[in-house]
């Protein structure tokens, strides 16, 4: 991708004092980030999650909606 710095949509950030901005620093320096490519990575990454819970879930509900059928059969139910 070869965009000037100008061309790059800006968000400024206000970090409350939970320490977050520390923690950042942190993973960042331990990825071998900028603080800006963890937050970055961060977000991207928790979309992805996101999907995947849903999924998740998805498979969980129709299990779980399998298997109370299979119990209704065994006890006589339809």
């Amino acid at each position: 991708m070869n965009s000037r710095k100008s061309d790059r949509e800006k968000f400024v950030i206000r970090f409350s004092e939970l320490g977050l901005r520390a923690q950042i620093a942190d993973e960042a320096k331990l990825a071998s980030r900028s603080m800006n490519g963890e937050i970055v990575y961060r977000l991207f990454r928790s979309f992805e999650l996101e999907e995947e819970l849903r999924r998740a879930n998805a498979v969980i509900d129709r299990l779980t909606g399998l298997d109370a059928v299979d119990v209704g059969r065994a006890e006589g139910r339809s």
